[in-house]
């Protein structure tokens, strides 16, 4: 039985619906799941629509577009993406039983309906909801522009860190900015000719690289890259992409698009790479990967034979996903697995108290789950504080 289920829903064009699922396959791909298999979709409730697999259904409006399938799917707590042309066409393209959901509007430039996709993704739990992105800047050079992204990208739904907005008054400053790049998907890397004169861009560049977060790296105009990765994606701004210090709305909505994309990609390759680390403590220690489950868990079976429901946390690990990770488990042992590095040791001290009362949860550090693994097969505690 497959994992997931998608549901193209109302009156989308055959346009829609290719690159819908054009990019939803291509965004599967990158957590190692294949169509038929893993997941499916669909036009409308078919014979093979199960009631039991995690589901998400993509609603595209149209002047008196009908919504059969409401009665099924509303009883089964389906959550719904609706899809509009404009925010004045709201009521007209909606069948009432979804004019209570905030719907998208056709955005013409996402030809690849990107913004759509990411938004089932995360309703199917593979993307975080807080859609979060650090901006790494030199002051000196790039200013404008940092608070312009800032702007930009927070009217659309992005939780964006800008050291001189995101920072409470009386906070430490580095513990603070080192804890939320921990939290973010991708760092977006104003990639100016002084970048890497400043000790602390570079020292942010370095620790995005260590906790495997994507860059998106926009490079200025006739400025060469002195340093490059294979996390970053690179734009490279023209003389026509600006208005004085400032860049254009094109520019900016071709950034936002792509950044949806890095987005998706970094959250798989970070889920991927402590699944990576995961499988090869666990097959060390004789134990092995059994398969993957909903919202990106990880069974795996312990040497002695018993079941343990690994859930990797991608980011900051809170108390929704212990749990999500309960839930998953049935009455299976079950443990969050997070990468601690940079994370404060405020937050570290709040998942120890989590720990503590919350005994059915086991914690894994995935930097050092091989020995951690190693405790829980003959189950000792796994305490979760850790020095940054």
């Amino acid at each position: 039985m497959a994992l997931y289920q998608c549901l193209l829903l109302g009156t989308p064009s055959a346009e829609q619906t290719a690159a819908f699922v054009t990019t939803f396959d291509e965004c599967l791909a990158w957590f190692g799941l294949q169509r038929g298999s893993d997941y499916t979709v669909d036009c409308g409730l078919t014979d093979s629509f199960s009631d039991t697999t995690a589901t998400v259904a993509v609603f595209f409006g149209a002047e008196a577009a009908e919504y059969p399938e409401a009665g099924r799917l509303t009883k089964l707590g389906v959550p719904v993406v609706p899809v509009v042309s404009a925010a004045a066409r709201v009521s007209a393209e909606l069948p009432t039983e979804l004019l209570s959901i905030n719907a998208m509007f056709h955005d013409a430039t996402d030809t690849q309906l990107r913004r759509v996709v990411a938004a089932a993704l995360q309703c199917l739990g593979l993307l975080p909801t807080q859609r979060r992105v650090f901006v790494s800047y030199r002051r000196e050079e790039s200013a404008d522009v940092a608070l312009q992204l800032f702007e930009a990208l927070s009217a659309r739904h992005f939780d964006v860190f800008l050291d001189t907005h995101s920072v409470s008054a009386a906070a430490d400053f580095q513990a603070a900015l080192w804890h939320r790049l921990c939290d973010s998907d991708v760092l977006v890397m104003l990639d100016t000719p002084g970048y890497f004169k400043s000790r602390w861009t570079t020292v942010e560049w370095g620790r995005a690289i260590s906790k495997h977060i994507s860059i998106l790296q926009l490079v200025w105009p006739g400025h060469t890259p002195e340093r490059e990765s294979h996390l970053a994606t690179s734009m490279k701004l023209t003389e026509e992409d600006f208005q004085g210090t400032r860049l254009t709305p094109e520019i900016l909505a071709d950034v936002a698009l792509e950044l949806e994309r890095v987005r998706s990609i970094s959250v798989a390759l970070r889920h991927s790479n402590m699944v990576g680390t995961l499988r090869t403590a666990i097959k060390d220690l004789g134990g092995s990967v059994e398969g993957v489950g909903p919202k990106r868990s990880v069974v795996l079976r312990l040497p002695s034979g018993k079941p343990l429901v690994a859930y990797p946390v991608v980011g900051v690990p809170t108390s929704l996903d212990i749990h999500d990770c309960i839930d998953l488990s049935d009455s299976r042992a079950a443990a969050v697995v997070y990468d601690h590095l940079g994370i404060s040791r405020e937050w570290c001290k709040h998942l120890d108290w989590l720990a503590n009362r919350v005994g059915a949860v086991k914690w894994l550090r995935s930097r050092e789950v091989d020995w951690q693994l190693g405790k829980v097969c003959i189950n000792r505690p796994t305490p979760c504080l850790a020095p940054t």
